[in-house]
């Protein structure tokens, strides 16, 4: 459920100054697409080599939030949702794939599934209640990666009431693709932002590194600390702070349990994940988070890829892989 409840607060990660060494200036274009804000800046570039740039990077993500919004009636996620199987675009079904290949790998921790649960939490917002053992069961009936299979470029459900949602790595995807076109272009770097992911491409002109804060969920307007990014990485943060329903004055956070149906509670308040791919990246963030530090720091080690990961306890401890460059938290 990560990234895709009923209330936005703030920008998770904040982007330490990129500055320059004179000539020309940093070029930024801000989006509103994929249900956040996103930003593209492209260092040292003068504003008639960056309007075409910016002009296809939001044609891109214009593509990717109609092909995967869930309030959009004609998206693939819609079509998919109400079982229309024709016409799937190659980068949604490629993205599934991705989705239940890294589902496998978490044991569940991850799951496109949860949609029911997403959508039940929400109506129990409405009428101020919590949701019942009966509602839970029901819902989590329809959860899980064996619900769903990919054969001959179409998406089969097994049961009619399956929906997916893919707020939680669709935005990582959407990154890797804007990455991939800016990385095309005759621009020495810069860096994309969609609040809780963050990619950096190229180098600074001054060859100093891209440094990221990461916010405190204690006190979102303040940080935990910093870390460096290099051309090419992707950071990732999902939060109990980010997004919430209240019930009777309690606030439940957004990234929901595909076991329990209920928000995850691993004595984590935030998780930030490093890869090279964004879409992992996204997934894996909310995945670490419903997993807990111990296991999550297992499959760190354990993958063939490189994951690194920075862990906020609640009682504010920060903790962090050997791998994070340049780790510099309070």
């Amino acid at each position: 459920m990560k990234k895709t409840g009923l209330i936005l607060l703030c920008l998770c990660l904040i982007v330490a100054p990129l500055g320059g060494c004179g000539g020309q200036a940093d070029q930024t274009k801000s989006y509103f697409l994929m249900d956040t804000v996103i930003t593209v800046t492209v260092l040292e570039t003068d504003a008639d080599t960056a309007a075409p740039i910016f002009e296809r990077c939001g044609e891109i993500l214009g593509e990717y939030d109609a092909l995967w919004s869930r309030t959009k009636a004609e998206s693939d996620v819609a079509r998919i949702n109400r079982g229309e199987m024709s016409e799937i675009d190659p980068r949604t079904v490629s993205l599934i794939k991705q989705a239940i290949s890294i589902s496998r790998e978490t044991n569940g921790a991850f799951d496109i599934t949860v949609a029911p649960l997403v959508d039940l939490w929400k109506s129990c917002e409405t009428d101020g209640r919590l949701p019942t053992e009966a509602e839970l069961e029901t819902c989590l009936a329809l959860v899980g990666t064996e619900q769903i299979f990919v054969e001959n470029g179409a998406v089969h459900k097994q049961n009619a009431g399956v929906s997916i949602d893919l707020g939680g790595i669709g935005k990582g995807a959407a990154i890797d693709a804007l990455i991939t076109y800016l990385e095309s272009c005759e621009v020495q770097g810069g860096i994309v932002s969609f609040g809780s992911n963050v990619a950096v491409f190229g180098e600074k002109p001054s060859g100093e590194p891209f440094r990221v804060a990461i916010k405190d969920p204690k006190n979102t307007s303040g940080i935990v600390g910093s870390l460096t990014l290099e051309g090419g990485e992707v950071l990732s943060v999902s939060g109990d702070y980010e997004r919430y329903v209240t019930i009777d004055g309690r606030k439940y956070h957004h990234i929901l349990s595909p076991q329990t149906g209920y928000p995850a509670e691993t004595g984590l308040s935030s998780v930030a994940v490093i890869t090279k791919n964004g879409a992992y990246a996204d997934a894996l963030s909310t995945a670490l988070f419903v997993m807990g530090e111990t296991a999550a720091r297992a499959l760190c080690h354990s993958s063939m890829d490189r994951i690194d990961a920075v862990f906020i306890a609640n009682d504010g401890t920060v903790t962090y892989t050997d791998g994070i460059s340049g780790a510099d938290f309070k």
